[in-house]
């Protein structure tokens, strides 16, 4: 299924915001681009339920463990009328990757679940290691 330009545009304008708000380490602005009413899952685990858990937990890591990271968006692609996926990538001092999925909200899009992954090279290793020990 393929996004209207005016859909595609409204979430790489969304994808703008939320990765300026990263940038510039504001909490507030960040959990602006989510729906009051999301899901928000940590690399740890964590499940923050809505905007304002969102804002307060980012708040805090904007200013010490994320500041001065950066995320870049690596996919976006539309799955029905009203809902998108993105992948992105965040490379700070720990390399992650994030999976949002996006829904539309009159005109606009807004994130509705987000989940983050630490990427572990040592456990990637060894499962990358068992799978082609499986195979022979």
């Amino acid at each position: 299924m393929n996004l209207t330009g005016t859909d595609e545009h409204a979430i790489r304008s969304l994808l703008a915001r939320l990765y300026d708000a990263w940038a510039r380490g504001d909490g507030e602005a960040y959990a602006g681009c989510f729906a009051e009413r999301s899901d928000y899952i940590t690399f740890n685990g964590l499940h923050l339920r809505g905007r304002a858990e969102n804002a307060k937990l980012h708040g805090a890591l904007f200013r010490g463990v994320l500041k001065g990271s950066k995320l870049s968006a690596e996919s976006v692609e539309f799955l029905s009328n009203g809902v998108a996926l993105v992948h992105t990538a965040g490379n700070g001092r720990k390399k992650s990757y994030q999976t949002y999925l996006l829904v539309k909200s009159g005109s606009d899009w807004l994130v509705r679940s987000f989940q983050n992954t630490r990427r572990q090279p040592f456990s990637a290793w060894i499962t990358h290691w068992m799978q082609s020990r499986a195979r022979t």
